[in-house]
């Protein structure tokens, strides 16, 4: 195990609007108050979700358009080559109470609301190649 510590800076609040993608609007964010890294929760509802989930070296897609409540969404802020990179996973519901997950991709388009909540530490988090999966995992 690798960790490291650090401090909360600040607390960022923002609301999307219908249209917006979840995926874009959290990159906007972190570009617009030049965030050092940290980590999110959101709550909202979406007119499309694309959901992936990690197989063979790649994100399998699962896209369901429909109505669905954001159960939950988590993710952090980190960066690789300068450039911020959003890791997400969400859960939603559908009207029957059926919830889907995985990790978000874009296209999840947010119908009513999304209400986001960050906390920026102190620390600049940033990625590098894990030659074994070809995923860019946490640098600790």
């Amino acid at each position: 195990m690798r960790s490291i510590e650090s401090v909360s800076k600040r607390v960022i609040v923002a609301k999307l609007e219908r249209g917006e993608d979840i995926l874009e609007s959290l990159a906007a964010l972190a570009k617009k108050y030049e965030l050092v890294s940290g980590f999110f929760n959101a709550i909202g509802a979406l007119s499309e979700a694309n959901i992936g989930f990690f197989e063979k070296g790649e994100y399998k897609s699962i896209k369901l358009e429909s109505d669905l409540e954001i159960v939950s969404c988590i993710g952090n802020f980190s960066y690789r080559g300068g450039e911020v990179v959003v890791h997400a996973h969400i859960v939603v519901g559908n009207k029957e109470g059926k919830a889907f997950g995985g990790h978000v991709l874009n296209g999840c388009i947010v119908s009513v609301t999304c209400e986001i909540f960050l906390i920026e530490i102190g620390q600049r988090i940033r990625r590098t190649e894990d030659k074994a999966t070809g995923l860019f995992l946490l640098d600790l």
